[in-house]
């Protein structure tokens, strides 16, 4: 009986060790994951620190990226499009030395079935700026595809002066 009880002990922890003993993750929870590495995944000292690759493999490939790019026009990107102009900012003489930074603030999910949105709130900053970081909104629209979430599309806006939020930040 001992042996037994040894043998099963020794099972659960062979199981355990290999992960699965670990708790999945909901979807939203996967969704949520992914969106907030992306903004982690974009941060960084240059533009050799990104890996542009990772970067694409979060979206399917016709995804459209619209971007706020200035007060009163905004700018539609593919993937491509979109990547090339973080490669382009990355090389500006303003970013300095030290690297830009993304940061989410603040995020809200809602996910049913194989589709999802997720709003965040977000501080980007060029490390070595006197400037404070500047606020925006991101919108994601994501799907599942092949048990992984793919971003579909992404839109952007600036927080305005007054830095009144979507309403949908409400909530938390």
């Amino acid at each position: 009986m001992k042996t037994k009880a040894l043998v099963i002990t020794c099972f659960c922890l062979v199981l355990h060790m290999a992960g699965f003993g670990q708790q999945l993750q909901t979807p939203e929870e996967e969704a949520i994951a992914m969106v907030t590495q992306i903004y982690s995944e974009v941060s960084g000292t240059g533009e050799e620190s990104v890996n542009w690759d990772k970067i694409r493999s979060f979206f399917v490939e016709e995804a459209v990226v619209v971007l706020r790019s200035s007060r009163e026009a905004t700018s539609q990107f593919t993937v491509e499009e979109f990547i090339q102009d973080f490669k382009t900012f990355y090389q500006t003489p303003r970013l300095g030395e030290s690297g830009f930074k993304e940061e989410v603030l603040q995020l809200e999910a809602e996910v049913y079935l194989d589709m999802a949105f997720v709003a965040v709130v977000y501080a980007a900053s060029i490390l070595d700026s006197d400037r404070p970081a500047q606020k925006g909104i991101d919108f994601w629209l994501l799907i599942r595809k092949n048990n992984a979430w793919k971003v579909v599309s992404v839109t952007n806006e600036t927080v305005p002066a007054d830095g009144k939020l979507p309403t949908i930040f409400d909530q938390g």
